[in-house]
C-alpha cells in the first residue's frame, strides 16, 4: 500500500501519492531509505485484471464505509491522495500530518476534499465516482510537534470537515493499549501490485484495499537499547512503530534480521507473518487507519527499507516482501485527538438522529473560513 514518493503530478481527475519525501542514510554498516507514501502477498488489482485480484483484499464491507479518500490540491503542484479515517465526533477526519504540512508552520493544502463510500463495487476508484458522497474540509489540526521529517511519531493530523459525514459512514474509537506484538488490520487507497510482493506496487491509486500484518516492535524498544536512533534525523520516534512485510520465508523476515544485525540476541521480534492476508502499504496508503478491535490503532505513516541485506527481495524502496512500514500510534495522541475533534452543535445532533437538514448544515456550515492550525 503505501510510500509517499510520486512519479508525477497528475492532473485534477488523476492523483499522485501524497506530497514526496523520501530520506536515505547509513550508520553501523547499515544503509536505509524511507519514504512517506495494499499490495498483498498476492494481486491486489481489479476483477478483471489479467491475472485478477485477489478478492482477499477487497475492502467493502461496511466497517470500512468511514475509511475515505482525500484529494488534496496543491495548485500548481498538482492534487495529490491520501487516505483517512472518520473519527467518532462525525465531523473529523484522522490523517498522516505529511498529507497536508511539510512540518509545523507550513500553509495548508489550497483545499481538500474526502471521498466517502459504501458500494460493493471492489473496483470503484472513489474520487473519481459520482457514487461516492464528496465533503471539503474547512480546517486543518496538525500536531505541533511534527517536524516534517519521514520517520516521526507526530505525524498525524485532524481535518475538520465542512458538514456531517453521511449517515451510512462509520466512525471509529481510538485504540490505546501497547502496539508490541499485536495483530491488526490496515486500509488504505494506495498503490496496488499485478502480483503481489515479489513485484511490489506496480499499480495505480486510488481503489480501497485492505489486508493484515503484525506490530514488531517499536524503535525506541528496550530490547534494542537505542540501536536504531540514527533514524531520527532530529524528530520524535520512539514510538515509532514497524511492521515488516514477510512471505514466509526466514530470509526475508525483515525484524528478526535487523534486530539481530543490531545486537538483539533473542527471537523476540521474529515471525513470518500472517500468511496470505499479509500486506505493505503503499503510496497513497499515507493516513490511512490500522485496527485492532475495531478501533483506530495507528496511521500509516511511511515505507521504510535497508535493502537485501536485511531481507528484502530487492534494492528498491517499492512495498515488496522484506521491507518496512512505519506506524504513529494513536495511543500517545489520544488526549490531543481528542482536544481537537468538534463538539457537535444542537442541530448536529438532530441531523445524525433523524437524518434531516443536511442541506441546510452544509450551507451554514460552508461559510467557515479554512484555517491550519498547529495545537
Amino acid at each position: 500500500m503505501f510510500r509517499r514518493t510520486m512519479t508525477a503530478a497528475f492532473a485534477l481527475a488523476i492523483a499522485s501519492p501524497s506530497m514526496a519525501a523520501t530520506v536515505t542514510g547509513s550508520s553501523n554498516g547499515l544503509s536505509y531509505t524511507a519514504s512517506n507514501s495494499i499490495v498483498g502477498t498476492t494481486g491486489t488489482g481489479t476483477q478483471v485484471a489479467v491475472p485478477p485480484g485477489n478478492p482477499i483484499y477487497w475492502a467493502t464491507d461496511a466497517k470500512y464505509s468511514g475509511v475515505v479518500s482525500l484529494i488534496m490540491n496543491r495548485g500548481a503542484a498538482g492534487s495529490f491522495i491520501c487516505s483517512g479515517a472518520l473519527m467518532a465526533d462525525r465531523m473529523s477526519i484522522l490523517t498522516a500530518g505529511h498529507c497536508v504540512s511539510d512540518g509545523a508552520g507550513t500553509a495548508n493544502p489550497i483545499s481538500t476534499t474526502a471521498y466517502f463510500y459504501n458500494g460493493t463495487d471492489p473496483d470503484l476508484v472513489t474520487f473519481q465516482s459520482p457514487l461516492a458522497t464528496a465533503i471539503s474540509v474547512s480546517e486543518y489540526f496538525v500536531n505541533a510537534d511534527y517536524t516534517g521529517q519521514v520517520i516521526d511519531q507526530n505525524d498525524i493530523a485532524v481535518l475538520r470537515l465542512s458538514q456531517a459525514a453521511p449517515l451510512f459512514a462509520q466512525g471509529y474509537g481510538l485504540y490505546t493499549n501497547d502496539l508490541t506484538g499485536t495483530d491488526f488490520n490496515v486500509t488504505g487507497y494506495g498503490a496496488r501490485s499485478s502480483t503481489g510482493g515479489n513485484v511490489g506496487d506496480d499499480l495505480g491509486v486510488g481503489r480501497r484495499r485492505q489486508g493484515d500484518n503484525t506490530y514488531d516492535f517499536r524503535l525506541g524498544d528496550s530490547t534494542i537499547n537505542g540501536a536504531l536512533d540514527f533514524l531520527s534525523d532530529g524528530a520524535q520516534t520512539d514510538y515509532t512503530y514497524l511492521s515488516d512485510f514477510d512471505n514466509g520465508r526466514r530470509a526475508n523476515d525483515g525484524s528478526c534480521i535487523l534486530t539481530g544485525l543490531v545486537g538483539v540476541e533473542s527471537y523476540k521480534f521474529c515471525n513470518l507473518g500472517r500468511g496470505a492476508t499479509e500486506v505493505s502499504i503503499a503510496g497513497g496508503d499515507s493516513g490511512g487507519p490500522s485496527f485492532v478491535d475495531g478501533k483506530i490503532s495507528s496511521v500509516n505513516s511511511f515505507g521504510l527499507t535497508f535493502g537485501t541485506e536485511t531481507g528484502d527481495v530487492d534494492e528498491e524502496l517499492n512495498s515488496t516482501f522484506g521491507e518496512f512500514n512505519g506506524f504513529v500510534p494513536t495511543s500517545i495522541h489520544a488526549s490531543w485527538i481528542s482536544s481537537v475533534l468538534a463538539v457537535p452543535e444542537p442541530s448536529t445532533w438532530a441531523m445524525m438522529l433523524t437524518g434531516f437538514g443536511l442541506t441546510g448544515m452544509a450551507l451554514r456550515r460552508g461559510r467557515r473560513r479554512t484555517r491550519v492550525t498547529f495545537a
